[in-house]
Parts: structure tokens; C-alpha cells; sequence
């Protein structure tokens, strides 16, 4: 192996660290949402990113204070909600750009509204010192339900998840978290 053949094996693996890099952004994303963790979604953007929902239900953010801002409004009119991020297609644009799509699915239930869709998000991401960020999201609706579904609904519980061996470790707050839900 020559130099040449090291440096061409550097570029592939630094490449393949690069997609799950990117793929690893898009997943924690999906589970920023999810478990409404604010903090961590505010990592997963660029200073003066862009966040935009398209029709029919449009929203706009811009910069990181805003995006956030957006997503706390989103969150509060779905009390239940759950997004679920499929598999997607990464181009590099640059060494420090690239586009992507990803399938989603996603689920949630206000006070007396329902929310079933299929969507695509159009990606631009940009490498900054500390790792890939995103650039922008565009969310393309390609199905939209809003009619009444019926289940439980179980929130994200704050309450100690069950140990190793199965055992809740503190059952009452967790059965407390359920029932409330199920009122």
C-alpha cells in the first residue's frame, strides 16, 4: 500500500464517519423531539439556521433562539406526540456541506385535535469546529389525517424508568404518570 492508497482509505472512512455523523444528527433530532428535550435540540442546529414547515400547516424559524422557540409552541399544542424518522439519502455537497432527505412519520393528539401524517424532510448541512449541524430542515407534508383515533396515550415519563431486573423503582410515580393520561 502506498501513500496514495493510505490517503484515498483516509478520505473513504473520513466519508462513512461523515454519513453517520449526519445520520446520527437527523436521530437526535427525532429523539429531541420526542422527549421534548429542548436543550438537546438546540445543539443540533447552526447559529443562523433556518426550520420551516411547509403547507398546510407553515411555520418559520430562523437562528437557534427561534427554532427553539418554534418547537416549544409546536409541542404545547400536542400534549401527545411522536415522531419517527426513516431511512434517508445523504449527498455531499462539500467537505463541509451536504444535503439529505428522510421519510418521517409522525403521530400526536391535542385536546380535541389529531395529527397523523407522512412527510419528507429536505436537508442542508454545514460542518462547524464541534461537528455537523443543520443547515436548514424543510418538512414537505405528503399525507395529512386529522381525524379522531383512538389508544391510549402515554407520554414521556420523567419518573425512574424500571431497573435491569424489570422492577419499577418508583412504581407510584410512574402508575401516577399513567393513569393521568388515561382521565
Amino acid at each position: 500500500m502506498d501513500l496514495n492508497d493510505v490517503y484515498e482509505l483516509s478520505q473513504r472512512v473520513k466519508r462513512i464517519e461523515d454519513e453517520l455523523a449526519i445520520r446520527n444528527l437527523a436521530a437526535r433530532f427525532t429523539d429531541a423531539v420526542n422527549e421534548r428535550d429542548h436543550s438537546a435540540f438546540r445543539r443540533l442546529w447552526a447559529d443562523d439556521a433556518v426550520w420551516e414547515i411547509g403547507a398546510p400547516l407553515a411555520a418559520r424559524a430562523q437562528g437557534v433562539n427561534a427554532i427553539v422557540d418554534m418547537l416549544s409552541h409546536l409541542l404545547a399544542l400536542k400534549p401527545v406526540f411522536i415522531q419517527l424518522t426513516h431511512s434517508g439519502v445523504i449527498e455531499f455537497t462539500g467537505d463541509d456541506s451536504a444535503t439529505a432527505r428522510f421519510t418521517e412519520r409522525e403521530r400526536g393528539k391535542g385536546r380535541d385535535d389529531y395529527y397523523e401524517n407522512l412527510a419528507v424532510y429536505h436537508d442542508e448541512f454545514v460542518r462547524l469546529n464541534d461537528g455537523w449541524r443543520f443547515k436548514r430542515r424543510y418538512y414537505q407534508y405528503r399525507y395529512l389525517d386529522t381525524s379522531a383515533f383512538t389508544g391510549a396515550a402515554f407520554p414521556p415519563v420523567t419518573a425512574e424508568l424500571p431497573s435491569a431486573d424489570g422492577r419499577n423503582r418508583d412504581t407510584a410515580a410512574l402508575s401516577a404518570v399513567l393513569l393521568e393520561t388515561r382521565s
